[in-house]
């Protein structure tokens, strides 16, 4: 920023003769307008912080025209601030209160132009200030809390890997310790002393230390419960374990279920690749960014599903029945298609490359901006279907 140093130098010369009135009517004016900043001030020397804010402006307006002395000056002073409390939300306080008592100072000498270059300065030292604010405090308080972090962690890592009977001795000592050193008198007294409660505090930190026993012991009889009904066309039981299975994150891959029915199944962003699931019932099933990579869906019933943004890469998917569904960005890289019935299904978007569509069924499917060239569509049938470019083919009278 230009700082116009000349009316800067002259303004503060009429003032210097009423230095310390000024200094004194600085803090009035400060602590009168902002009192939330006095605090700072409560085992300060006054007379000696007037004769330090004298010697700061001083300081700047004398080194005005030696930027690269007066920059590392007002970097050091702007970490010393750290240390007295001061953070950036009171720069601003300060730097109105230094305009109002230049203006009284000043009186019919406080021009605009004036004004401008004093709010220009002190914007000018702020920016100087706060970096070197920044600098200093920055360091020690990422590494504050790089401390903290670590040791939440390592006491984390140590909750779930000690053994239960010594987290509930722990946790007994813990709350009997807090009951001994907080008063008596307060809520958190009354609260543990009643009867029974470090029991029950205990007993609550001993079903949070085995949720993830329950949880496992939850998949090992929800993959039991698929298990058993392999070869069993109708389980909803099957249904609601795949489905619970999946919110946990668990992945299904290689999954074993031919000829299962599983309509209407909610398996959105599940790992699904490899599974075998030939001839199976997934009408209107959510499949929706799941992976299905190499997955065998050959006869498999699909119409009505929605396979947005599904991977379906080298998939197998012969005479499936993809009528209506929602393939919007799928891709399907290499998948065998041939004679799958896709009519009417959204292909907008999807990939399409090296897919094998022999005989498929894309009567009045949309193929909008599909990744799929015509030597790979000439294959299949595409009457009323919406052509990558946008068009609408129709066949001529000679075609097939």
């Amino acid at each position: 920023m230009s700082l116009n140093v000349e009316i800067l130098e002259q303004s503060f010369e009429k003032v210097k003769p009423y230095a310390n009135e000024f200094a004194a009517s600085f803090y009035d004016n400060l602590f009168k307008a902002h009192p939330e900043v006095k605090p700072l001030f409560t085992k300060t020397d006054m007379v000696n912080q007037q004769k330090k804010l004298l010697n700061s402006l001083v300081l700047v307006v004398e080194n005005l025209r030696n930027p690269e002395t007066l920059g590392p000056v007002l970097n050091a002073l702007g970490g010393r601030h750290v240390g007295y409390g001061a953070i950036p939300k009171y720069y601003g306080p300060v730097g109105e209160t230094l305009l109002v008592t230049l203006e009284q100072y000043l009186q019919e000498d406080w021009t605009p132009e004036v004004k401008k270059a004093w709010r220009d300065a002190y914007r000018a030292i702020t920016a100087l200030m706060l970096k070197g604010a920044g600098e200093e405090s920055s360091p020690k308080a990422v590494q504050a809390e790089k401390k903290l972090v670590t040791l939440a962690r390592k006491l984390i890592d140590a909750f779930w890997i000690a053994p239960t009977w010594l987290v509930a001795i722990v946790s007994v000592v813990i709350f009997t310790v807090i009951l001994l050193i907080v008063d008596d008198n307060s809520l958190l007294a009354e609260v543990l002393g009643a009867a029974d409660t470090i029991s029950l505090l205990v007993a609550l930190v001993l079903f949070i230390k085995e949720a993830p026993d329950r949880r496992k012991q939850f998949h090992y009889q929800a993959w039991s419960t698929v298990d058993a009904a392999h070869n069993v066309k109708v389980s909803y039981a099957r249904i609601l374990a795949l489905q619970d299975l999946n919110e946990d994150g668990v992945s299904l891959k290689g999954l074993d279920a031919p000829g299962a029915e599983l309509v209407d199944i909610n398996l959105s962003h599940a790992n699904l690749s490899k599974a075998n699931l030939i001839e199976s019932d997934l009408s209107n099933a959510n499949l929706s960014y799941a992976n299905l990579d190499n997955a065998n869906l050959s006869q498999t019933k699909l119409s009505g599903a929605n396979l947005s943004y599904t991977k379906l890469g080298f998939a197998r998917l012969s005479q499936a029945n993809l009528n209506s569904a929602n393939l919007r960005s799928a891709n399907l890289i290499c998948a065998d298609l041939s004679h799958a019935n896709l009519s009417g299904a959204d292909l907008r978007d999807a990939s399409l490359s090296g897919a094998n569509l022999e005989g498929a069924y894309l009567t009045g499917a949309n193929l909008k901006n599909a990744k799929v060239s015509d030597y790979e569509l000439s294959s299949a049938f595409t009457e009323g279907a919406i052509m990558p470019d946008g068009s609408k083919y129709k066949s001529s009278v000679t075609d097939r």
